[in-house]
C-alpha cells in the first residue's frame, strides 16, 4: 500500500484524538477549527488507497462537508444541510458494499423497489414520533430517510458477510452500530435535552463508525488486489 496512505490515516488518527480531548474536555473554538480536518484525512487517505473507487473517498469527503455544516447544529438549515450530506454520503457507501457484492453486475429492478419501499415504510411509521421531537416536517423526512439509510449500512455489510466478505465488511456492521449511537446522541443533545460533554461522545462513535465503514471497504479491495 502506499506510503501516503499511512501518513494521511496517521493525520485522520491524530486529529481524531485531538479533537476528542479537546472534546471531552469543552474546549469548542479550537475543536470547531479542527473538526473537519478529520474526515479530510481520512477521505484523502482512502483517495490514494483505491482511486478508482470513488465513492469510497467522495462519502468521506461529504463526511467532511456534513461536519462543517453542523458546526451550527441548533440551526435547522445547517442541521438539515449536514443530515443531508451524511444521507447522500451513506448512499455512495452502501453503493459501493453492493458493487463489491455483485461485481458490478446489474442488479433487478425490483431489488431498488423492495429497498424504496422499505426506506418509505420506515420514515412514515417513525414519522409522529420523529416529529414530536424536533418539531420539523422536513428535517423529521431527511432525518427518519438518514436513519434508515444508515441502519441499510449494516443491513448490507451483513449481507456481504453472509456471501463470503466477512474479513473485513464485519467492520461495516460494527461502524454502522456505532454512527446510529452518534446520531441518536446528537438527536437527544440537540432536541431532547442537552448534557455535559455531548461533542465527545458524539464525535467518538461518529469517528470510529466512518473510520470503520470507510476501511472496510478499502481494505476489501486492497486484500482482493
Amino acid at each position: 500500500m502506499n506510503v501516503f496512505v499511512y501518513i494521511f490515516f496517521g493525520l485522520f488518527i491524530a486529529v481524531t484524538i485531538a479533537e476528542l480531548i479537546m472534546a471531552f474536555n469543552e474546549i469548542e473554538k479550537a475543536r470547531m477549527i479542527l473538526k473537519p480536518f478529520s474526515m479530510f484525512f481520512l477521505a484523502i487517505a482512502a483517495l490514494i488507497a483505491v482511486p478508482n473507487h470513488p465513492l469510497i473517498y467522495l462519502g468521506a469527503f461529504l463526511g467532511m462537508v456534513g461536519d462543517i455544516f453542523l458546526l451550527w447544529p441548533k440551526n435547522k438549515k445547517m442541521f438539515l444541510a449536514g443530515a443531508t450530506s451524511f444521507l447522500v454520503g451513506h448512499t455512495l457507501y452502501i453503493s459501493e458494499i453492493i458493487h463489491i457484492m455483485f461485481k458490478g453486475q446489474a442488479l433487478p429492478w425490483w431489488f431498488y423497489a423492495v429497498v424504496s419501499f422499505g426506506v418509505l415504510l420506515f420514515v412514515l411509521a417513525f414519522y409522529p414520533m420523529s416529529k414530536k421531537i424536533c418539531g420539523d416536517r422536513y428535517l423529521t423526512l431527511v432525518g427518519n430517510t438518514y436513519i434508515a439509510v444508515l441502519i441499510l449500512v449494516s443491513v448490507v455489510s451483513i449481507i456481504a458477510c453472509v456471501k463470503g466478505f466477512t474479513n473485513f465488511m464485519v467492520l461495516g456492521i460494527i461502524g454502522g452500530i456505532s454512527f446510529l449511537a452518534s446520531d441518536l446522541i446528537l438527536v437527544q443533545a440537540t432536541f431532547v435535552k442537552d448534557f455535559k460533554r455531548r461533542d465527545y461522545y458524539i464525535m467518538l462513535f461518529y469517528l470510529l463508525g466512518q473510520a470503520l465503514i470507510v476501511s472496510g471497504l478499502v481494505l476489501t479491495y486492497v486484500f482482493a488486489a
